[in-house]
């Protein structure tokens, strides 16, 4: 039986391997490191940018692979400024979830500026299904997840705040989509600036 870990490492890297092959990728809040070295390793010509507010995280992240192509930012994201246009490739893991409403609207519109006019944004997070025991199960593991963080880290978020309107008026379009764990997670494959068809799987 896959473990927790695994389970949301598949939902990490569920479109890695289809995408276009990036110049320049940036990847926004990435924990423990599990995504980056399947990143890097994917990719091993492009340039990896990696923001965390969490240094301890990135000290992490950077003992599990070595490379000069990777640079890892110790800051807030919403105070770091990076160079406008350049990435290809936005990854955001878990990372979204962790705004309110207000902040989410910012670093989308950041993460925006900050990517190319043509580029991929992968992105893996919680969601509520959308009925059924399905729905209800969700709902009360997110609950959980929530109430754990705001304990453990301070964590000012209370609950999941949908994302896509804000990706949609930066010029993203949902290009695939899975969901996994009845509903319970989801990998979505947005583009920006190419002819967009949507599929939708689990």
């Amino acid at each position: 039986m896959a473990t927790a870990g695994e389970k949301l490492q598949r939902c990490r890297v569920a479109f890695l391997r289809e995408i276009s092959v990036p110049r320049k990728i940036l990847i926004a809040g990435e924990g423990h490191g599990r995504f980056l070295p399947v990143c890097a390793e994917v990719f091993p010509n492009a340039g990896i940018v990696v923001v965390d507010s969490s240094a301890k995280m990135l000290e992490i992240a950077g003992g599990k692979v070595e490379s000069a192509r990777i640079e890892f930012v110790h800051a807030d994201f919403l105070e770091w400024v990076g160079p406008s246009g350049e990435f290809d490739l936005i990854v955001t893991n878990f990372f979204l979830d962790c705004f309110r409403e207000e902040e989410l609207a910012v670093v989308v519109r950041k993460l925006g500026d900050l990517a190319a006019p043509q580029a991929d944004w992968l992105l893996a997070d919680f969601e509520i299904a959308p009925d059924g025991l399905a729905r209800w199960r969700s709902w009360v593991i997110v609950a959980v997840l929530y109430r754990f963080f705001r304990i453990m880290t301070g964590l000012r978020a209370k609950a999941l705040v949908p994302p896509e309107p804000h990706l949609k008026e930066m010029g993203f379009a949902l290009h695939h989509r899975k969901t996994h764990e009845w509903g319970l997670l989801k990998s979505e494959w947005w583009r920006r600036g190419r002819g967009v068809c949507c599929f939708i799987g689990n």
